[in-house]
């Protein structure tokens, strides 16, 4: 999951000012082995301890992610206030609250700044899943996306030492401060590899990591999750196969097959790709995996050049409230024939199904996704019969209501 370049930022006004931040201590926070969150929820009573649930029907269908906009308070409390509002159509939540700081410890922070994540530890989350009773599960987000952080986990992985420490602390993390369980999305491991590492031996060192994981969170009555990239092979570091037997869910990011920062703006889902993934998936262990997968959608657009060369950046616009406004209403285009000449694609020629977009003035090339394209990826989920579908993340949701009763239509409670 990528924090995006935004446009049209909004801004928080002075009235707001105190609830942009989430009303939460501002104190910077790291975290090593036995040590607890300041000001963190006592750890729940046994009726609200999770017990892992693997293969449970239904256990987890409905997820989403809450994260801070940078720069953008407004959005970010969109998102919590979005939650506070449908806590109850989601199975579990799953905050970005943490990020790995070093092979052994853990920030509430992001990186070269003191503050922590706005919305850490905010009450319109904690009243509103297990620790203050509701029945939403309270599983925060643990990142590695950035380079230091990724070299980071790199080391850990291959370190028997240092893995330990580094399970041990995350397991602190869910026991002290009353979470249901961790969300670990660790990214872009490959692209760190030295001299004579290889793929294959990431692949095996990261599997045997979160089987680790998962063992100790299980001992101490928690779940784990997982976020991993849109894959069809068993060829890249994150291994289905493997993940799925240990972690109790494997959140597909289905997404940025074109990306903010890329060589040309295009489809953030393609149709095409999103079934590939599914397929994929449902020849996993003789379909036995299915249910344990949760399909990813993008609650966001691009907008940049649309031709590798053409000039300009391709940037985010998050959430699609805004790409929306861009678009000027309901005078967007639905086709492209992008993916039948996208450099990305080689000779796969993977449809686009259907696909917002527009030519704005500037010459910029819109895509996005709207309440018919996401509900083409939630189709394609239940069809699959995975067990359900995520998204990145909550707040302007198109359609708004709308939105949360087609989930529901396709994947009822």
């Amino acid at each position: 999951m990528k924090l995006l370049l935004r446009i049209l930022p909004l801004a928080c006004s002075a009235a707001a000012a105190a609830s942009c931040g989430g009303g939460v201590e501002r104190t910077p926070l790291i975290v090593e082995v036995g040590s607890a969150a300041p000001g963190a929820p006592e750890a729940p009573d046994a009726p609200h301890a999770a017990a892992p649930r693997e293969g449970a029907a239904g256990d987890h269908r409905f997820c989403g992610w809450l994260h801070e906009f940078l720069g953008d308070p407004a959005s970010t409390d969109l998102g919590y206030d979005t939650f506070a509002a449908r806590a109850e159509a989601f199975d579990a939540v799953h905050p970005k609250w943490w990020r790995v700081a070093s092979p052994t410890t853990f920030e509430n922070h992001p990186r070269g700044r003191s503050a922590p994540f706005a919305g850490f530890h905010d009450p319109r989350v904690l009243d509103r899943t297990t620790p203050g009773g509701g029945r939403t599960r309270l599983v925060p987000l643990v990142a590695a996306v950035d380079r230091p952080d990724v070299v980071a986990v790199h080391a850990m992985i291959h370190d028997p030492a240092l893995r330990a420490q580094h399970v041990a602390g995350l397991v602190a993390l869910a026991v002290e401060n009353g979470y249901d369980g961790l969300d670990i999305d660790y990214e872009h491991l490959a692209s760190v590899l030295g001299p004579g590492e290889t793929v294959e031996a990431e692949r095996a060192s990261f599997s045997a990591f979160i089987d680790e994981l998962s063992r100790a969170l299980h001992a101490a009555e928690k779940t784990l999750s997982l976020a991993v990239p849109a894959v069809a092979s068993a060829t890249g570091v994150f291994d289905y196969e493997a993940l799925s037997a240990s972690a109790d869910h494997v959140h597909v990011m289905s997404y940025d097959y074109h990306f903010g920062g890329g060589a040309h703006a295009g489809p953030v889902a393609p149709l095409g790709w999103v079934e590939r993934t599914v397929a994929y998936i449902g020849g996993l262990d003789g379909g036995a995996r299915r249910e344990k997968f949760i399909l990813g959608l993008p609650n966001y657009g691009l907008l940049g050049p649309e031709a590798p060369g053409d000039g300009g950046a391709v940037v985010g616009c998050e959430p699609l409230g805004k790409c929306l406004e861009l678009a000027g209403g309901d005078g967007y285009d639905t086709s492209t024939d992008h993916m039948r000449r996208c450099p990305e694609d080689g000779a796969a020629r993977l449809a686009a199904g259907r696909a917002p977009n527009r030519v704005l003035a500037s010459g910029e090339h819109l895509f996005f996704e709207d309440l018919g394209s996401l509900e083409e990826k939630v189709a394609a989920a239940r069809r699959g019969e995975l067990g359900g579908v995520t998204y990145w993340s909550i707040g302007g949701e198109p359609g708004g209501a709308a939105f949360f009763s087609m989930i529901e239509r396709h994947f009822p409670r």
